[in-house]
């Protein structure tokens, strides 16, 4: 798989952060195993965060800095569509950071865009996450405070695309920072140029096939290996 992002594309330093993603992988598709086997699922978490995204930063970083946060609210949803604070946070709706999420197999192979509508005063970012490893592939990491006003035309849409095959195992994964009196997110898609859509459950469910239950369990128990592993590694 490729991909192909326009901001900040840093890797820094997979042996050390691998683990991290791994153990994260690890407790996200055991949460994500214990829903609808059937359906693809799509998980939005708030936590409370001050945090500023910086220049240098990874998606890696960012990653610990929301899951520093105390939990505000954590959501298994149908899909990325209207994600707002006044349902998905308990009605909070300053100084905290969202994390959105969905794990998948890929079944349709092709140029995957995602585009991200929201409002992240304090920055963001995007990323695509080798499911079987926690290695991250691509990532688009942005520091300016973004505000699309409902508008898909504003300019702080921002995209990210990636050419996927057929047998793919991936995560993709939004994190973002807000100030205060945060609006909704939504997140759309589009395959080989074919007309944005809502990143739900019934528009993407030809795109991709969801593992079985077994699957899923030996899956994040193996990445919980890899993470205890690697940690070892790291010392």
């Amino acid at each position: 798989m490729t991909a192909q992002q326009s901001v900040h594309l840093g890797f820094g330093h997979p042996s050390r952060k691998a683990p991290r993603i791994a153990r994260w992988l690890a407790a996200l598709g055991l949460v994500l195993c214990a829903g609808n086997a059937d359906a693809l699922s799509f998980r939005a978490d708030f936590v409370a965060s001050t945090y500023q995204v910086q220049a240098g930063d990874s998606f890696s970083d960012l990653l610990l800095m929301h899951q520093s946060g105390s939990s505000i609210q954590s959501t298994i949803t149908t899909g990325l569509a209207n994600i707002s604070t006044a349902v998905y946070a308990a009605g909070v709706n300053q100084n905290y950071s969202i994390l959105l999420t969905t794990t998948f197999d890929v079944a349709i192979a092709g140029s995957y865009s995602f585009q991200v509508g929201t409002d992240w005063g304090r920055g963001g970012a995007a990323a695509l996450i080798d499911s079987g490893t926690g290695t991250v592939l691509s990532e688009r990491v942005i520091t300016d405070d973004i505000w699309w006003g409902n508008d898909w035309n504003n300019p702080d849409v921002f995209t990210t695309t990636s050419t996927l095959a057929v047998g793919d195992s991936v995560t993709l994964a939004w994190i973002g920072f807000e100030g205060c009196c945060g609006g909704t997110s939504t997140i759309r898609f589009s395959v080989d140029g074919s007309a944005y859509q809502s990143l739900t459950a019934p528009n993407f469910q030809s795109y991709a096939v969801v593992p079985e239950p077994s699957t899923a369990l030996l899956f994040g128990i193996g990445l919980v290996g890899l993470s205890l592993a690697g940690s070892l590694f790291e010392r």
